[in-house]
Order: C-alpha cells, then sequence, then structure tokens
C-alpha cells in the first residue's frame, strides 16, 4: 500500500463514501474552489415569479457561471470567496395530478480560475413555490414517529422537502419512512394539501427546534439576534419563498402578555431581511392544553393571554391564523396534526391560491352593550355560527342542544362571572344573572376549555378571545 497505513485509506474510502457532495466536482481539474449554498440541492424546489438569488463560495476571483434552462448568468467572486446572482422569473409547471411527474431540469454552475475550471451539475431541479416552516417541536419532529401518517401519504413527486441541517439533496415525498417519513409533521400536512390544490411543485423549508422560545429567533432591535436565527435562519436568507408557516409558543406560554410584541418583531424582521415586501405569514393559535376546565387560573394560566396576542397579531397585514383550541390534548404535543396542517393550508388556498374556501374559524370583530347582554360580531361567519364538539379526526358534530359553558362577563366592578350564551344567526349574545352592568365578555379564556365550543358552519372553531382592553386584563 505504498508505506502508507491501512487505516488512511480507510479514512479516505470512508470520505468519498459519507460525503458524496465534496467529490461533485471530480471530474473537473479540481484547482478551483466552488460549493453552491446550502439549499442549493438536487431535488430543489425553485421559487416561481421572483427573481431569483443564487449564491455559494468559491476561489478568491473566479467567475461563476449559472445556467438553468434557457438562461446563463455570470458574476464574480469577491475577495472572501462569495458570490451571489439572480435568474430571472421562472414559470411553474402547471401538474395534470398530484401523482404527475414534474419536468425535471439541471442547473450547471461553473468556476474559472487562472486557466483552470470546476464545474457542478443539481440535478432534478423543479420550479414551483416554497414555502419556510420553522418553530418548535409541534413542527420540527418528523412524520415517521407519528403514528398518524401511515395511509395519509402517497407519490407526489413535485412535493418536496429539505432542512438547513441536511446537507444533503432535498427529499422528494414518496410513501415510506425514508420519503414522507422524513419530513416535518405539521407543515406536512400543510404543504400536502397546498401541493394537491394548486398542482403546482412545492417546497418546505423547515428550520424547527423542539423547546424553543421566540427570543432564539428574533434577529431585530432591541433584541440581539437568537441562537437559532443564527444558525437555521441566517444561512438561507435570500432563498426564494412564496411565504411563511410558524408553530411556537409553548415555551413562552406562561409569559402570555409579552408575546405579541416579540411576534410583531419576528415577522417584521424576516420581511425586512428577504426584502420580499409583507410575504405571507401563517401561523398556529395555541391548542388546548391540560385538564379541560373553565375555571380560570391553574399551571398553564399564560396560555389565554398568549392566544389573545397571537389574535391580535392579525392586524399585521398580510397573516392569517390557524385556530386549533379544539384539537389540544393533555399533552404540550396533541396528536392531531393533520387538522393543523389543513387550515393552514386553508389560510394559504384562499389568500395565495385564490381557492373559493373559507380560511379560518370566526374572529372576534366588535362588542355592543345592550341592556343586560353584550352582542358579539365575528369574522368570518356569514353561514352562522354553530355549536359543536370534535373527537379526534373527524369532523366536528353540532350539539344544539347543548349549552356554551367557556364564557365569561364582566361587570363595572371588575368581578368576572360564569355567562350564558345563544346563537342568533352569526352573532353570539352573552349575559349573566349576576351581571346587570356587563362591559366584557371572554370566550374560552382558560388553558383548555371544557364543552362544546363555536363553529362556523365550515367546521372551523372560533378563537378564543376577550373584549378587554390590554391596561384592564389580569
Amino acid at each position: 500500500m505504498n508505506g502508507k497505513p491501512h487505516y488512511v485509506w480507510i479514512y479516505i474510502c470512508i470520505l468519498v463514501c459519507c460525503c458524496p457532495h465534496i467529490c461533485r466536482a471530480a471530474d473537473t481539474a479540481g484547482a478551483v474552489e466552488l460549493e453552491p449554498a446550502l439549499p442549493f440541492r438536487d431535488n430543489m424546489v425553485l421559487q416561481r415569479g421572483m427573481d431569483l438569488p443564487i449564491w455559494g463560495k468559491a476561489t478568491p476571483g473566479a467567475d461563476i457561471t449559472v445556467s438553468f434552462t434557457d438562461q446563463r448568468k455570470t458574476t464574480k467572486a469577491d475577495q472572501n470567496g462569495d458570490w451571489r446572482l439572480k435568474l430571472d422569473p421562472l414559470k411553474a409547471e402547471k401538474l395534470a395530478s398530484p401523482q404527475s411527474v414534474p419536468k425535471g431540469h439541471a442547473m450547471t454552475i461553473t468556476a474559472k480560475h487562472d486557466g483552470q475550471q470546476s464545474t457542478l451539475t443539481l440535478k432534478n431541479l423543479v420550479v414551483g413555490d416554497v414555502w419556510l416552516c420553522a418553530g418548535q417541536s409541534n413542527i420540527a419532529g418528523k412524520l415517521k414517529g407519528s403514528g398518524t401518517y401511515q395511509g395519509e401519504v402517497a407519490n407526489y413527486p413535485g412535493y418536496r422537502h429539505w432542512t438547513p441541517t441536511d446537507e444533503g439533496g432535498w427529499t422528494i415525498c414518496t410513501p415510506d419512512r425514508e420519503g414522507a417519513g422524513e419530513f416535518k409533521k405539521t407543515a406536512f400536512y400543510f404543504g400536502r394539501d397546498v401541493y394537491r390544490e394548486s398542482r403546482v411543485p412545492i417546497g418546505l423549508v423547515v428550520s424547527a427546534v423542539g423547546g424553543s422560545n421566540i427570543e432564539s429567533w428574533l434577529n431585530k432591535e432591541p433584541h440581539e439576534t437568537g441562537k437559532n436565527y443564527a444558525k437555521l435562519i441566517d444561512p438561507i436568507i435570500g432563498l426564494g419563498i412564496r411565504g411563511m408557516v410558524w408553530y411556537q409558543g409553548e415555551s413562552n406560554g406562561n409569559k402570555g402578555e409579552s408575546y405579541g410584541p416579540l411576534l410583531k418583531s419576528l415577522i417584521e424582521g424576516y420581511r425586512e431581511v428577504w426584502g420580499l415586501g409583507d410575504f405571507p405569514f401563517y401561523y398556529v393559535q395555541l391548542p388546548g392544553y391540560g385538564i379541560r376546565t373553565n375555571e380560570l387560573g391553574g399551571k398553564h394560566h399564560g396560555w389565554p393571554a398568549l392566544r389573545q396576542e397571537q389574535l391580535e397579531t392579525l392586524a399585521i397585514k398580510n397573516t392569517g391564523m390557524a385556530i386549533t383550541i379544539d384539537i389540544g390534548d393533555k399533552s404540550v404535543h396533541p396528536p392531531n396534526k393533520v387538522d393543523t396542517g389543513r387550515r393552514l393550508a386553508r389560510l394559504a388556498l384562499h389568500h395565495d391560491y385564490e381557492k373559493d374556501i373559507v380560511p379560518s374559524g370566526p374572529l372576534f370583530q366588535s362588542a355592543q352593550v345592550k341592556g343586560r347582554e353584550i352582542r358579539i360580531r365575528f369574522e368570518y361567519a356569514d353561514g352562522g355560527l354553530m355549536l359543536a364538539e370534535k373527537t379526534g379526526l373527524d369532523a366536528p358534530v353540532s350539539t344544539p342542544d347543548k349549552k356554551l359553558e367557556c364564557l365569561m362577563v364582566r361587570g363595572e366592578d371588575g368581578v368576572w362571572h360564569v355567562a350564558q350564551g345563544r346563537i342568533d344567526g352569526a352573532e353570539l349574545v352573552v349575559s349573566s344573572d349576576q351581571v346587570a352592568d356587563p362591559v366584557a365578555v371572554r370566550y374560552a379564556y382558560v388553558p383548555h376549555p371544557a364543552g362544546p365550543l363555536l363553529y362556523n358552519k365550515a367546521g372551523l372553531p372560533a378563537s378564543p378571545f376577550t373584549t378587554e382592553q390590554k391596561s384592564d386584563r389580569k
């Protein structure tokens, strides 16, 4: 073996087998460094309809050429070896069915320097929509760790997934553990419904960390850049995306009243650095958690206030909220990720893909005091309200003979009392025998409300809410 210790050859073999991306330019002279940024790998989904940044590293001063379909763009690596260019807007292929195989394209990247060159080719790239998904464990866990995914998937050649911690290629959705099983739980069901309805390739980029608080994802003053932002967001800034999905809040649950400004900072900060304007930002309102009860207080007392902060964040342009109060659990990880993902998808399908569907459950709109009653009006209740109960993955079942138990009314004395409610078409009328001068109403304003809940006729639950001014909340 030419005098070399045998373990050196073993190491070389392991390196070649385990790190194929290092050898992609092996057919060239190899003297010129060339490496695209992490997202640019085989099977990637490229965002349609916008100037599309492509970037990476190369030998300083190298001439870079990127060729894709009929485009050929050039630039030069700077003194640090960084290079970046933009492709002209691309069009997506419309698929005949979710099982249709989209036409894959090759992207060739060449670096030339001092008479030598390196070339690499990315294979099977498609053009469609890319959604950035981020947050904590309920969007971070792999689908193959969930008992609900079997039977929920099929061969979806145009539906793909990638995480910034994965240096390999993008994963294509196939009905096995190495395909769909690698997708992330809530994100999978969101993307699957968008893919099946839009009939364009869909790519998910999932940056999520279990147990992470929102502060770790921030990048905007006066908040210091968080560690998860630095590790999982900063390296992909500029990647062409259609919008963003966010599922987080559990780790901030007991400081719920402070969550709103942090979420606002995150939305504005990400939109600013991406430079794509007010791109769609859809998020999950925290589900019910713990023992079902309509008693105030308890171990998870901060969750109602955090949900209210999430509700009020809808004032920010081009945002949407998936309401999940009815699919909670005693665990912080409710097993039903299917409905969560589907409700997120309804927001995108309605607002971004122009589908004629109801995007959300009822949202508090206004309160009007009339004597001993307060009349509540809602957005997304045009077809009327109903009382219903939901079990597992089944659709909510109407319960017109039951009472709405999770209501409270506050009088001018500041004391809260259990209240009664009756549905009047698209409005809810609330009162209490103990309150002659009602000034505020709370609905489902507990960690995990018991009894039937309010829904619209599309079967989507109403968001919990309080009508109090923020300064009056306790």
